[in-house]
């Protein structure tokens, strides 16, 4: 015994929605298919138009781009249904990009430097607070190509994705690896661990960030004598290096009275200190090396700020995790083929 029918599915392209109507059967011979298997493989969204819905679902508030898609393509889909297609097509993302395969390799860094960046942005998360995203940045010597990712997660996973993405790439035909971060601690320590062989260099505008918080506590809050004193030894740490700021420092610092003041200046010494082997900017600038992390902050702000810092935007960790896998993809030179795979 079977019973046919007619079922009608709605099929998603460019030109708007199709919707559809065919035969099925229902039988005990299990053979019974569907009118959304038959059409286009079960597929609800043609590839043009998921890649299409995609991108405006990572580009402006879920509301907004069903408001947008409607108006200018004629695709009726709701704002719920943009974010669970997100999560759906994110998994697929981290899946293909996670697997490390030769697809996704750079031919153009054989022989050249690979620079890699990593930085952490803050994000409101539901029920949890503002938590750090650590964003991670690798682009060729010439900065023609770039790849984004990035964790919502614990600082030890972050090292294992960096080494996972240089293994994608193919970091080790480069020459050499160089990381530019801000010092933290963190990211050095399992940067070290998981890329061993990287050179790593603390970017000289953080460095000169804590030099003018030192000048402010000694000279007063954006005084010109503070001004003066901070251009004075940010110009000393990168045309002379590291020890003779330090010696410097340490007589400045032995003729101090003030308990504020040497306490101030101590935290400087001890922060140049730790990283003397991180800022020898001299030797790494007449080496060719890049001593600024002008892209990463870039990255900061047009990866995860312009979507996820909305105001009054607040994520659950999972659509968090969902829309920074997509947006890492989609301004990274991968995206075309990951979401070719993801439709």
């Amino acid at each position: 015994m079977r019973h046919k029918g007619t079922k009608s599915f709605e099929f998603i392209t460019r030109n708007g929605n199709v919707s559809l109507q065919g035969t099925y059967y229902h039988c005990r011979c299990s053979n019974s298919k569907s009118v959304n298997v038959l059409v286009s493989s079960g597929r609800k969204f043609s590839r043009i138009a998921n890649e299409l819905v995609v991108r405006h679902a990572a580009s402006d508030s879920y509301h907004q781009a069903s408001v947008y898609l409607r108006k200018d393509f004629n695709i009726r889909v709701s704002g719920e249904t943009l974010r669970r297609h997100i999560l759906a097509v994110s998994g697929h993302i981290r899946q293909n990009r996670n697997s490390c395969t030769e697809e996704f390799a750079w031919d153009e860094i054989v022989g050249k430097k690979l620079y890699g960046y990593a930085d952490g942005v803050m994000t409101n998360i539901r029920k949890e607070g503002w938590k750090e995203c650590k964003l991670l940045r690798y682009e060729d010597e010439d900065g023609n190509r770039i790849s984004h990712r990035a964790l919502l997660g614990p600082i030890q996973d972050f090292g294992i994705l960096a080494r996972r993405e240089a293994m994608s790439i193919g970091a080790s035909k480069s020459s050499e690896l160089v990381f530019l971060m801000d010092g933290a601690q963190g990211f050095h320590n399992h940067i070290k661990k998981n890329l061993p062989l990287a050179i790593q260099v603390v970017d000289y505008w953080h460095v000169c960030q804590h030099i003018g918080e030192c000048a402010n506590h000694l000279h007063g809050q954006d005084t010109p004598q503070s001004h003066n004193w901070r251009s004075k030894y940010c110009r000393m740490l990168r045309h002379s290096g590291p020890t003779k700021l330090l010696g410097s420092l340490r007589i400045i610092k032995s003729r101090l009275k003030s308990r504020r003041k040497i306490e101030s200046l101590s935290k400087l010494i001890n922060f140049l200190t730790r990283r003397a082997d991180r800022i020898e900017y001299p030797k790494l600038l007449k080496m060719g090396y890049r001593v600024d992390s002008g892209p990463i902050e870039s990255s900061c702000k047009n990866v995860v700020q312009r979507r996820l810092k909305g105001p009054g935007m607040r994520w659950s960790r999972a659509g968090a995790t969902a829309m920074l896998e997509v947006r890492c993809a989609l301004h990274s030179d991968i995206w075309q083929k990951v979401i070719n795979k993801s439709a």
